[in-house]
């Protein structure tokens, strides 16, 4: 049986696992990061179902991070700055507006580049009611890499008003 310690003082995660299933006595620090804004930004919508940056800046909670930043070239994303190649489980989620009877998508991006995959639509009701998009996806991120929300506007080209988004990111250990 696997037995999973967690240090809270020291962050520190020590699994044991006998046997042949995997080492044992292995201790590890799990990179993690998560950043979130909670208040309104406008995203300028160009082309109908073209997806773009939020172009905005989201607030990076250093209380619970290790080995993460916020990005530099998407600043609503997360950088892994641990020592190497890691697999992360990222979750995404924005509500948000455009006008009324708008089809809205959100993506996860990997270095500015749209991952198909993780495409997720949702529908803005009548009376300016938002859209709530979420999605999910394990990524293995390099070294100084960054994933990102990116969203779009299918219905047309009306500008995007972001009600509340986050992002965040828990290494997966295979």
């Amino acid at each position: 049986m696997t037995s999973v310690v967690v240090n809270e003082t020291t962050n520190v995660v020590t699994v044991t696992t006998p046997g042949p299933a995997g080492p044992s006595g292995a201790a590890a620090t799990m990179v993690r990061g998560q950043a979130s804004k909670m208040d309104a930004g406008s995203i300028t919508i160009s082309t109908a179902g073209t997806y773009v940056t939020t172009g905005l800046t989201g607030i990076f909670d250093t209380a619970t991070a290790n080995g993460m930043a916020l990005g530099t070239a998407d600043a609503f994303g997360l950088k892994n700055t641990s020592s190497g190649s890691k697999l992360l489980r990222f979750y995404g989620s924005i509500d948000a507006t455009a006008s009324n009877n708008q089809i809205l998508g959100i993506k996860l991006a990997y270095n500015g580049v749209a991952i198909n995959e993780t495409e997720c639509r949702a529908f803005t009701g009548s009376g300016g009611q938002e859209a709530k998009l979420v999605t999910s996806w394990m990524i293995e991120v390099g070294h100084e890499d960054e994933v990102s929300l990116f969203i779009a506007n299918h219905s047309g080209a009306t500008n995007i008003s972001l009600k509340r988004a986050r992002i965040l990111a828990s290494e997966v250990f295979a």
